[in-house]
């Protein structure tokens, strides 16, 4: 969504800020209404999304105004502004651009820890292949991520070597087994091809092509 200039300003305008100037600002997916993360915004930054369509915020720490997604290429579009029924709050529903993650750790939803939850801790292969990302450009000289994608000969032994274990899980071992082989295999598999410059967004645009194609024929 944009708007005006002047409906923007008028809009900022009427919201009721903190003492400091600034409005908690949730922004949530406008598709499923999943939470996403929780920001702060001034009126500036109010007037600024409803100018541009993006989503802008405030930072506290930094003292500044900021666009979500202007270092991570992880843009929020704003589809929709909403404010509680004391004007003292505010619900962005926005689609995510870019890779998709709203948390700067890689994930889709800051909102990840459960009070008592006793599951067991999750880990997206997209955020997986953020992680990847970040270690590959650091290129720290202890990780052993940036190591792997340094030496396409490392790479290449380790893949071989971790089908040729995940083989031997399938048909002899347990499930468990399996599970611990298959990500093994995976993570090697996605360092070596980002080593190549092949990124997740490519193998998915792939597994997409590729279902097109299939379901076409069908």
């Amino acid at each position: 969504m944009k708007i005006c200039a002047k409906k923007a300003e008028s809009f900022a305008s009427s919201i009721r800020y903190s003492k400091d100037g600034l409005i908690p600002v949730v922004a949530a997916s406008a598709r499923g209404g999943e939470v996403l993360m929780l920001a702060y915004a001034n009126r500036e930054a109010v007037a600024r999304t409803l100018r541009s369509g993006r989503a802008w915020f405030f930072s506290r720490e930094r003292g500044r105004l900021w666009e979500k997604g202007e270092s991570s290429g992880n843009l929020m579009a704003v589809r929709a502004v909403l404010a509680d029924c004391d004007n003292d709050a505010l619900i962005y529903g926005v689609e995510m651009l870019g890779r998709g993650d709203a948390c700067h750790l890689g994930r889709k939803s800051c909102f990840v820890q459960k009070f008592g939850a006793r599951e067991k801790p999750m880990l997206a292969i997209s955020a997986l292949a953020a992680i990847i990302e970040q270690r590959v450009s650091s290129k720290s000289s202890g990780s052993y991520t940036a190591k792997l994608a340094s030496s396409q000969k490392l790479a290449c032994a380790k893949i071989a070597e971790e089908a040729a274990e995940l083989v031997e899980a399938i048909q002899e071992k347990g499930k468990q087994e399996v599970v611990w082989e298959t990500c093994d295999l995976i993570y090697h598999a996605l360092v070596a091809a980002r080593a190549r410059g092949v990124r997740l967004p490519d193998l998915e645009r792939e597994f997409g092509r590729r279902h097109l194609q299939k379901v076409s024929g069908q």
